[in-house]
């Protein structure tokens, strides 16, 4: 395999070298380096660590799909004709080679229905259960159903609490348990009044035994049966995973029939639901032994085979038919039916009487190939498990061994703590091929699962973070209470945003997995990764002095008005920019022009966007790039804004989306209150009003190749060169106390972790009103991505390569990729920002607030919109703070209070700064 990292660092050469000398190695299969060459030309320079989330389909699968579509007549099933009669063939065949695959074909013990996926099989569970519901008319409101859901469960397993309350029906009893409990409830004795109560029912009924759930830990045994002569049980649900997609932990099989033989009673009859979804990915299931196994198993293929995804199933036991109660049926599930009168008759088979409608009989043609295919690549299926083990305990052990300078743990692994350590990891008994966890620095501080999974994405490795839809295991590893996790969501903090870190816990973590094709290589990639960007070789709280901005020996003039600060003559505003789209390029202020600060920024900066016409979100640049390459242009003295895009004209009538590369939008235009709307930017909601004219909309539409409108926010922008509002060029606003400005309402205040005060306003901008960065520290990023890159592109730009070719070869790094407000010009050395507290920009004063965090955006050319991970993987390397936060460049707060009106700054203006003095 070709790593992304090269070249290959010496901890993977001698990882790898080592792990092949040593006993570790028995059982990896070296064919799969041939076999990913051949099979898998998707994972070329790529590493994939998600197969818990979906494992790859193999070209040899793909094209003998593809080949049998072509070569066969497949139809609708539902009739006699020769196409349909050929797709119920291939449907019997598949059914016959799942229930092979699992074990399950002797004596038509057990049928196979097939679904959307595991999810859906779940939910077809919870409908058809034979519920025993608590209602107020209830003759033995004490017996009731009861659902137990084990902590580590999946959110499908978990979403069957919905099932289970219905005021209209009435409700069952829900617990969630844990496994120390559910043990201990399994392995204790009967008491004596739990011995003659079960004794004494086993002469009132002889029905059927069947798996049961565990009591709740507040009931006591007696609580689960009565004395009752019906002759239907109430029936209960256990429900639990083999293997938690969280954490890759592995239950007993055995807990079926444990139930079995520990709980069930003749009045309270107990099933099984195994999620199989996790576990069926590298391991076999066996269910060859009916009485000791689960009732229901649920599955999705693409977990097994990376093809078909719209296809799952639940492996069902048949004598469970006339249990199962079904409510809505669809064409195909009955074998007669009036429409006057409430009367129909379902099939005999339980996939018949449950598979509404047409099934998804091309996904199940591939299911029935992927079988044949998945044995003549790896041969034997069991063949997977012993691979991926041993890869599984060198990537847990490699993990742990992973050190920052003073001896501290770089990775903090969610896996059960024993007296014989590692010994559950690399036992495939206790734990699947999956380790889930979170990175520390030396101090202590954690580092942001966003942050280590943008960076994996720039070498092309590929990982998953998040909640991963298991609450049970997120809270249990993350410390979470569920009062923390409603706070956090009252915080603004959704499951699928970019808030990874919260009032110092972790909001979710970081999740590898290996699969069939995993190698000995896409573990050290990911060691030498992980080695090569967060450990800490040295005190990362350590504070480098850099010379001083002013120049101390020579300029320490202090002013009564100002004594803090330090006057300096080089040091002045190279360039003010605004973004009046957000996500869009920026309109650098012409020379000579002053530009007007206003409440939330300077004036027009970020007050329109561009939102979703689905959904009202923001559009952004890491989903678009393109929008880079629309301009708006603020014309003060014809209070216009001017839209245009820069991509260049082609020959190609398809790229030329628009018919005019110029949009005028008049300032005084405010959208009208019937097009106003809530968005959400940057985990904020907020309201904005819309435009409705179709050529402003359609105009971006047709550039970006997406549905979207052009919103603005609604506040009171005022162009001080129109009108009364202000004379001259004058725009007033009045200094009010508290360090803040007077506004009008606002949604959006300066970001909790930036030294504000509280209520500090923002319009449509990330975290501040104002960015400032300098060129020389840009000059400092330059020479690094130069260094990373070997030098190549200074070489490059030495020999005076094209322009265009040096472009595709290497990122254009200029002050534009950061998106400052202000660019400074002067400095003796690069960041010397970082140490400044206040600064006077001509007549203004801005206090600093603190470091830009930055993202993946900065990978995006604002010219070309091309992306490059140069920029972003250098300041990775040599700009993160103690918290492991990417910055660069500093967010700034106006203060009208200590400023000069008018309140403007234009290209020049001279900076003088207060800066912290080093100790040193």
């Amino acid at each position: 395999m070709s790593s992304p990292i090269t070249p290959m660092s010496s901890t993977s050469t001698t990882l790898k070298a080592r792990f092949f000398a040593s006993k570790e190695s028995a059982g990896y299969n070296t064919e799969v380096d041939t076999i990913r060459k051949e099979q898998y030309p998707q994972l070329k320079d790529a590493v994939y660590l998600d197969h818990a989330g979906a494992t790859l389909p193999s070209q040899h699968h793909l094209q003998q799909f593809t080949a049998n579509l072509t070569a066969n007549l497949y139809a609708n099933p539902h009739s006699k004709s020769p196409s349909s009669q050929a797709t119920s063939a291939r449907v019997d065949s598949a059914r016959q080679k799942v229930l092979q695959h699992f074990k399950a074909s002797i004596n038509g013990e057990w049928d196979v229905i097939f679904t959307a996926n595991a999810t859906a099989g779940i939910k077809l569970v919870g409908d058809a259960f034979p519920w025993t519901r608590r209602t107020a008319t209830s003759k033995d409101p004490a017996r009731a159903s009861k659902l137990t859901i084990l902590r580590e469960a999946h959110t499908s397993l978990v979403g069957l609490r919905g099932i289970a309350h219905d005021d209209d029906r009435g409700n069952i009893d829900v617990e969630t348990i844990r496994q120390s409990r559910l043990e201990h409830l399994l392995q204790a004795p009967l008491n004596k009044n739990e011995i003659q109560t079960k004794h004494r029912l086993d002469h009132v009924s002889t029905h059927n035994v069947h798996p049961s759930p565990p009591p709740s830990p507040n009931a006591s045994m007696q609580n689960l049966v009565t004395d009752g002569s019906d002759s239907e049980p109430t029936y209960n649900l256990f429900a639990y995973p083999a293997q938690c997609n969280f954490s890759g932990r592995r239950f007993p099989l055995s807990w079926p029939r444990q139930i079995k033989e520990r709980l069930d009673t003749p009045t309270q009859k107990n099933l099984v639901l195994l999620d199989a979804a996790s576990y069926v990915m590298t391991a076999e299931l066996d269910l060859s032994n009916h009485s000791s196994s689960p009732d229901f198993v649920v599955v999705s293929f693409y977990k097994m085979f990376g093809f078909p995804t719209g296809l799952g199933a639940v492996i069902v036991k048949t004598e469970l038919t006339d249990k199962l109660k079904k409510s809505y049926f669809g064409g195909g599930t009955v074998s007669a039916i009036t429409s006057d009168e409430s009367w129909q008759v379902y099939r005999t088979s339980l996939h018949g009487r449950y598979e509404d409608g047409t099934l998804n009989y091309l996904d199940i043609v591939a299911l029935d190939l992927a079988f044949d295919s998945i044995r003549e690549i790896f041969g034997k299926y069991s063949t997977i498990s012993p691979h991926v083990t041993v890869l599984h305990r060198l990537l847990y052990q490699s993990m742990v061994s992973l050190k920052h300078y003073n001896g501290g743990s770089l990775c903090d692994i969610y896996v059960e703590s024993t007296d014989s350590g590692s010994q559950l990891v690399g036992n495939p008994e206790m734990y699947g091929p999956i380790l889930n966890f979170n990175l520390k620095r030396s101090n202590g501080h954690w580092i942001g699962y966003g942050d280590v999974e943008r960076l994996a994405s720039m070498k092309d490795i590929h990982v998953r973070t998040g909640g991963f839809c298991n609450p049970g295991s997120m809270q249990r590893w993350l410390d979470l209470s569920a009062e923390e996790v409603k706070k956090n969501l009252e915080a603004g903090h959704v499951c699928w945003d970019d808030t990874d870190i919260l009032n110092g816990k972790p909001t979710g973590s970081i999740r590898v997995s290996l699969g069939a094709m995993s190698t000995v290589d896409d573990v050290t990639s990911f060691i030498a990764f992980l080695e090569e960007y967060f450990i800490d070789s040295s005190d990362p709280d350590g504070i480098t002095p850099t010379v001083d901005l002013i120049g101390e020996s020579e300029h320490h003039e202090a002013t009564s008005e100002n004594p803090d600060f330090i006057s300096s003559a080089p040091v002045q505003v190279d360039s003010v920019i605004i973004y009046p789209i957000k996500s869009c390029r920026g309109y650098k202020i012409p020379q000579g022009q002053s530009w007007p600060i206003a409440p939330h920024g300077l004036l027009y900066d970020r007050e329109w966007m561009l939102v979703d016409e689905v959904t009202g979100a923001a559009l952004t640049q890491k989903r678009f790039p393109r929008m880079c390459m629309i301009r708006a242009e603020v014309l003060l003295n014809q209070n216009l804004m001017v839209v245009e895009h820069t991509e260049e004209p082609s020959s190609d009538a398809n790229l030329n989306r628009t018919g005019s590369n110029k949009l005028y939008i008049s300032l005084d235009e405010m959208p009208t209150e019937a097009a106003k709307s809530s968005s959400r930017v940057c985990g904020d909601c907020t309201m904005v009003v819309h435009y409705t004219a179709p050529e402003i909309n359609e105009w971006f539409t047709q550039f970006l190749g997406k549905p979207c409108r052009l919103a603005r926010q609604p506040v009171a922008s005022h162009n001080p060169l129109q009108g009364a509002i202000a004379s001259s060029s004058k725009l007033k606003i009045e200094p009010v106390s508290d360090n803040t400005t007077s506004s009008s309402p606002s949604s959006r205040f300066v970001k909790s972790h930036l030294n504000a005060p509280a209520g500090a306003p923002i319009l449509l901008s990330n975290e501040s009103p104002f960015l400032l960065i300098s060129d020389k520290s840009v000059e400092r990023v330059r020479d690094w991505v130069d260094e990373q890159d070997e030098g190549q592109g200074a070489v490059r730009r030495m020999a005076n390569i094209s322009e265009d070719l040096d472009k595709k070869l290497r990122h254009d790094l200029t002050s534009d990729s950061f998106r400052a407000n202000f660019v400074t010009k002067g400095q003796q050395n690069g960041f010397e920002e970082d140490h400044w507290t206040r600064i006077q920009v001509g007549q203004q004063v801005f206090d600093i607030l603190g470091p830009c965090r930055r993202c993946h955006m900065v990978t995006i050319d604002q010219l070309t919109a091309m992306k490059n991970s140069d920029v972003f993987l250098a300041l990775s390397k040599n700009r993160k703070s103690a918290g492991g936060q990417i910055y660069f460049g500093m967010h700034m707060l106006h203060r009208p209070d200590l400023s000069v009106a008018p309140y403007e700054v234009k290209v020049g203006d001279m900076i003088r700064a207060r800066r912290h003095i080093s100790s040193e």
